[in-house]
């Protein structure tokens, strides 16, 4: 049989090209290879009489990958952080208290004097008065009994001489002797006496407390009040923290929060676009 050489070049070339076609069909249709997992991998086991399992291909496994990470990430997206920029610590100026611990009422001894009038009948001795303070009622009785006496010594002249004499030297034994009996005269009388005399009394005043108290760094204290206190005494002033002004920055903006407590962190976290500032 003579077959055409030109028909044969033309089949030749209509084989090639539909060759060449399916080649090209099956290259775009297939997928690049990824990495496959090792529980994709892995084969399951078959038996004789099952079905066989249809395993995900490894576009499969791609395509899981990406929506995982897909989820990872809008998790992620959705915790912000607001940054905090400052801590400003504020203080002020206030009253110091101490607890009071105990009281002790504090009294003293009062003097009070009091004067009365004390009277009582009182014997009084006294020098006896005389209607004659010159003696002369002495003088002269002895005067007349010397004269007697002298008279009686000698005669003429001498007698007068020794009457003379006698009555001189009684005139002053007389005298002498009223004086000494004047000097040792005396008398009694019932005097009534009164005197002042002062009554002293003691009472007991309160004049204080002494407190006991314990300050607010711990010491404890202790002073006299003149009243009673309460549960509590003012031992001063002083500095004390009343708060921290915090500042961080959100969306571009800087915003001051005070708080009781210093931060302990860094930042803010942002829940559902609103700043959690209370941790």
């Amino acid at each position: 049989m003579n077959i055409d050489n030109k028909l044969l070049g033309v089949g030749l070339g209509a084989l090639l090209v539909g060759g060449g076609a399916v080649a090209a069909y099956h290259a775009a249709t297939s997928q690049p290879s990824a990495p496959v997992t090792a529980a994709a991998a892995t084969a399951q086991p078959q038996t004789p009489t099952s079905t066989p399992t249809m395993q995900p291909t490894a576009a499969d496994s791609v395509s899981d990958a990406v929506h995982g990470q897909a989820a990872n990430n809008a998790t992620n997206a959705a915790t912000d952080y607001a940054p905090i920029t400052n801590v400003h610590q504020v203080s002020s100026k206030a009253t110091k208290y101490a607890t009071v611990l105990d009281v002790a009422p504090v009294n003293d001894k009062i003097a009070q004097t009091t004067p009365r009038q004390e009277c009582k009948d009182v014997v009084v001795t006294e020098k006896a008065p005389t209607k004659d303070p010159h003696n002369i009622a002495g003088s002269a009785i002895g005067a007349v009994v010397g004269g007697l006496v002298g008279h009686q010594v000698g005669g003429g002249k001498g007698r007068d001489l020794a009457t003379v004499a006698g009555a001189v030297g009684g005139g002053i034994a007389g005298n002498r002797i009223q004086n000494r009996r004047h000097e040792n005269a005396t008398v009694q009388r019932t005097d009534h006496q009164c005197t002042t005399v002062n009554d002293t009394s003691y009472t007991n005043k309160l004049i204080g407390y002494d407190v006991t108290y314990r300050n607010p760094d711990g010491s404890v204290g202790k002073q006299r009040m003149s009243k009673r206190p309460g549960s509590r005494i003012a031992v001063g002033t002083g500095t004390q923290t009343v708060g921290y002004d915090v500042t961080y920055r959100y969306e571009g903006k800087d915003k001051v929060v005070r708080l009781d407590q210093k931060p302990s962190t860094d930042r803010f976290p942002v829940v559902d676009g609103r700043v959690v500032t209370r941790l």
